[in-house]
């Protein structure tokens, strides 16, 4: 069954709104195997006839989560909003604002990694990651063309986002609940020490 197009009548968003948040939540707690459509619908208020009228297919649902999660349009906003002066105090921002983000989805990025080690995933690439991996490399491409970086600017936004990704996942392993300011300049200033010209 195909995802039908929603209509953006006020009714229509507030209504995947719910059924979004319902499927995070469920999934969170049971991953995609262990939730079905059925209690989905039913946390969320609705029928599950309503649920496939609004995505089509579980498949097509856990997608549209998993997009609604990444937050590519909010990071699009931070880059857009860098001063361009201060290439340190740049990429605090964007480890803060990426940190802060991949802390709020932390449970959503650990059941897609379990989903994935366990070979259950089967959907395509996210394209939420690759939009901010692209925005990322394009905005270190203009650093390295203003010589403040050197490298290949898609390596080099893999290794900063990769590291920041580390942090969240593992910030059990080191005590880390509250996020640490001295964590993101340490972060920051190791990223330059081995990128910075």
């Amino acid at each position: 069954m195909l995802a039908t197009t929603h209509r953006s009548h006020p009714g229509v968003e507030e209504t995947r709104a719910r059924i979004l948040a319902a499927a995070r939540e469920l999934y969170e707690r049971n991953g995609t195997r262990g939730t079905t459509t059925r209690e989905v619908a039913d946390r969320a208020g609705v029928n599950e006839a309503t649920l496939f009228r609004h995505f089509g297919s579980k498949r097509a649902l856990l997608d549209a989560m998993r997009e609604q999660a990444c937050g590519s349009e909010q990071f699009r906003a931070v880059l857009a909003s860098l001063s361009g002066d201060d290439l340190r105090a740049d990429l605090r921002t964007i480890a803060r604002q990426a940190i802060e983000h991949m802390r709020e989805k932390r449970a959503m990025m650990c059941v897609s990694l379990f989903e994935d080690a366990a070979g259950t995933d089967d959907s395509p690439e996210w394209r939420g990651p690759s939009q901010i991996l692209t925005d990322l490399s394009s905005y270190f491409a203009s650093q390295t063309g203003d010589r403040l970086l050197h490298g290949d600017p898609e390596f080099l936004a893999r290794l900063f986002l990769g590291t920041l990704f580390s942090y969240v996942v593992g910030r059990k392993l080191w005590n880390s609940a509250v996020l640490d300011p001295a964590v993101i300049d340490g972060i920051v200033d190791f990223f330059l020490n081995g990128a910075s010209a």
